[in-house]
């Protein structure tokens, strides 16, 4: 998406954009919760009334719908990534990836530390490899393995992975949204991601602890049955060949994103690296890894809670992410190509002048606003940064300070919105198909502790590094 989104020469009062994101939500989630609709069909019933509504303001219905496909084709690459990450799970399954790495986890880590271990594990992974949604489908899934196996809740192994993997998407500088964030502010990538640790590592060790402590309370040693963690690692043992040869196709995805080869090809390149392993190693057939690559893998071993583990992945679990994020983004599209987005949230952005804790929340305020609208942490970055950045000037504040907050916002808020792709994608890697977010929101620590602490430092003016002076150096 460029700047040419927040132009328009319609006239919108803002009583008018407010009403029809107001009908937006009202029927999605008035849908979703009170009847049981899924939001992707809610989503795209409300173009019923959303197409109209925006007409109104003068554009003909073809403008409309072309503003819609307009975001719909940008965003195509990461809607494609959703597809390629379901089959880069099935053929993990099926070459024994994820069984492996399962079965070393049940045997090295204690399930009073695994919440930190999985933390750690993920942010590994997500700062080496600069991608979220790769490491939620990769390490993340046989993390959630290790979880259940321990009779950790789902909920706590969720939002420690997606704490980890956000941390990685946040920090890493060949994250796509981290070079967005300094690109949009103007921000050197080195600078901003230097002074994102001023937040995030405080918040990161925070929530570091807070998962140490939920490990502690959560399992009971006294009362805990490693029953279920030994029958879980005999069971794979069974079923699959399991060694060191496992890890290559692992390996060889995050090496190749390491080398900042396109996340498609990078995941495609582990998905039949996997297939050939699963060919050689555990004597699947092309054809039933063709069918697991569409439709999921499939083992009946007789044993429900080794079953739950194993049938997952596959194109068609991951088609209720991709719907979500393809029918939000034409509904974003039009909302932001018509003009409606930016006279909504400009009147925000005229009010903070004068202080920095205004200046900052509102910054945060406009890019939550921009998540729940759009449904897109890249756009929940482009908006308040194009709008703020002439305020953080006058403000005689330096651009490392916008992108900082933008993050804080765009890249972290984005799995706070049930509705939103990043948490619909989550939740259903990581839980399985129709699974919502609300289980894990709680425990994503990272994306409600981070904000806090620039809140903090706007009302108390540390770390707020001033324009002037970085000029002058």
């Amino acid at each position: 998406m460029d700047k040419d989104i927040f132009k328009t020469d319609k006239k919108i009062s803002i009583g008018y954009a407010g009403f029809i994101v107001a009908s937006i939500f009202v029927f999605v989630l008035g849908g979703s919760l009170i009847f049981g609709g899924a939001i992707e069909t809610m989503f795209i019933l409300s173009w019923l009334f959303t197409v109209p509504l925006i007409m109104r303001i003068g554009y003909t219905y073809k403008e409309v719908q072309d503003f819609g496909w307009k975001v719909v084709m940008e965003s195509l690459e990461a809607n494609f990534i959703i597809l390629v990450v379901g089959t880069l799970i099935a053929s993990f399954i099926a070459s024994g990836t994820v069984p492996y790495i399962i079965v070393i986890g049940l045997k090295m880590i204690s399930p009073k530390i695994f919440l930190l271990s999985a933390l750690l594990i993920t942010t590994m992974t997500s700062l080496a490899t600069g991608t979220s949604w790769g490491t939620i489908g990769t390490a993340g899934v046989a993390m959630m393995g290790i979880g259940n196996a321990l009779g950790v809740p789902m909920g706590m192994t969720a939002g420690a992975v997606i704490s980890g993997a956000a941390f990685g998407d946040k920090m890493s500088p060949l994250s796509d949204t981290t070079n967005l964030a300094a690109a949009i502010s103007g921000a050197p990538l080195m600078t901003h991601i230097k002074h994102m640790t001023i937040t995030t590592l405080p918040a990161y060790i925070i929530s570091a602890i807070i998962f140490t402590f939920l490990g502690f309370s959560a399992i009971n040693m006294e009362t805990f049955d490693a029953t279920i963690s030994q029958n879980t690692i005999i069971g794979l043992d069974n079923i699959f060949k399991l060694g060191v040869l496992e890890l290559i196709p692992i390996v060889l995805v995050i090496t190749l994103l390491i080398k900042k080869v396109p996340p498609i090809s990078a995941m495609l390149g582990g998905t039949f690296t996997a297939m050939f392993m699963a060919w050689i190693r555990q004597g699947y057939s092309v054809s039933e890894l063709l069918d697991f690559l569409y439709g999921g893998f499939t083992i009946n071993t007789g044993t429900d809670y080794i079953d739950t583990l194993l049938n997952r992945g596959g194109i068609l679990s991951m088609v209720s992410s991709f719907l979500i994020v393809f029918v939000a983004a034409a509904i974003t599209g039009m909302l932001s190509e018509s003009g409606v987005l930016t006279t909504l949230v400009s009147p925000l952005a005229k009010k903070c002048k004068g202080s920095k804790a205004r200046v900052v929340g509102t910054t945060l305020s406009v890019g939550y606003l921009t998540n729940m609208i759009g449904s897109s942490m890249l756009l929940a970055i482009i908006v308040p940064g194009t709008l703020m950045k002439p305020i953080y000037e006058e403000e005689n504040l330096a651009p490392e300070n916008l992108s900082r907050v933008l993050e804080d916002s765009g890249t972290l808020g984005a799995w706070l919105i049930p509705w939103n792709a990043n948490a619909i994608f989550g939740a259903q890697t990581l839980m399985g198909a129709g699974a919502l977010p609300y289980v894990f929101i709680p425990y994503c620590l990272l994306s409600i502790i981070s904000p806090i602490l620039s809140m903090i430092y706007a009302f108390t003016g540390i770390t707020m590094v001033p324009l002037k002076k970085k000029k002058k150096a």
